[in-house]
């Protein structure tokens, strides 16, 4: 997992009282899908944040979802290191530009990011993305969901 350049700030604006972000937390997650065979991992600056996923609803075959991270459990392994894990859970049948997330489509999620959500999608602040390798894709089920189950490790 890339962690991005504004999870500095995510973290710093959180523990600011008066700031946009003050109170923030990782609750949000856009879960990037692909309608058609696995892709090669896209190549993303980490400066880039919203821009690239308004750019998503210029491509025939891409979208995201945006869904919301259903439980956080913080751990410690056996270094001392802490451990994130983060359930999330596909939410609906339509990415937020329009294009359908479905079994019959053909979609797959090809990646994710987390984000600390705001009054408006516009505003989320970005904190990290990841992205699956072509076999590791996970493809939409002819019914349900998609559940992930992520361990951010924090050293």
């Amino acid at each position: 997992m890339l962690i991005l350049p504004t999870a500095s700030l995510i973290l710093f604006q959180a523990v600011t009282p008066g700031t946009v972000a003050s109170g923030a937390r990782l609750d949000i997650a856009y879960l990037e899908f692909v309608n058609g065979p696995a892709i090669d991992p896209p190549d993303i600056h980490p400066i880039e944040s919203a821009d690239y996923y308004d750019r998503l609803e210029g491509t025939s075959d891409r979208d995201y979802l945006r869904c919301p991270i259903l439980s956080h459990t913080v751990k410690q392994d056996t270094d001392g290191r802490g451990i994130l894990t983060l359930v999330i859970v596909s939410d609906g049948e339509t990415g937020v530009h329009g294009k359908p997330f479905s079994a019959g489509a053909g979609s797959r999620i090809y990646g994710l990011a987390l984000a600390a959500s705001q009054t408006n999608q516009r505003g989320d602040l970005l904190f990290a993305r990841h992205y699956y390798d072509r076999d590791d894709q996970l493809e939409k089920p002819e019914h349900g969901g998609i559940m992930l189950s992520f361990d951010l490790t924090l050293t």
